[in-house]
C-alpha cells in the first residue's frame, strides 16, 4: 500500500479559470470595468470643464469605478459566505420581490 500525503481541497473556492488568477465571475467584473474606465480617462472629455480639473475629475471618477469593481469581484463576506457582488444580488432580488405580511 501506498503512504502519500493527502492534500485537502478547498470545494468552495472559486475556480482560478482565466489565467489561473481570476475567476470567470472576477474576470467578467473587474475587465469590462477596467478597460471602459481606462478608455474614459484617456479619451473622453468632461463638457465644460477643461485642463487639469477635467483631468482630475476624469481621474477620480477611474479610481471610484476601479475600486469598486475589485471590491465588488474580490470582497468576500465570511458571515454569509458570499462575495460582495453575490450579495447585492441577493439583496436587489429580495427588496424587488413581493412580500407577504400577515397580522
Amino acid at each position: 500500500m501506498e503512504s502519500g500525503i493527502v492534500v485537502p481541497v478547498d470545494l468552495t473556492e472559486e475556480e482560478k479559470t482565466v489565467l489561473a488568477i481570476f475567476s470567470i465571475r472576477q474576470f467578467l467584473l473587474v475587465i469590462p470595468a477596467g478597460v471602459f474606465s481606462l478608455v474614459q480617462l484617456i479619451i473622453l472629455n468632461i463638457p465644460f470643464i477643461s485642463g487639469f480639473v477635467d483631468f482630475g475629475l476624469r481621474f477620480v471618477f477611474f479610481i471610484i469605478i476601479n475600486l469598486t469593481t475589485i471590491a465588488l469581484a474580490f470582497v468576500p463576506l465570511e458571515r454569509r459566505n458570499q462575495y460582495l457582488s453575490e450579495f447585492l444580488i441577493t439583496k436587489i432580488v429580495f427588496l424587488k420581490s413581493q412580500k407577504v405580511y400577515t397580522n
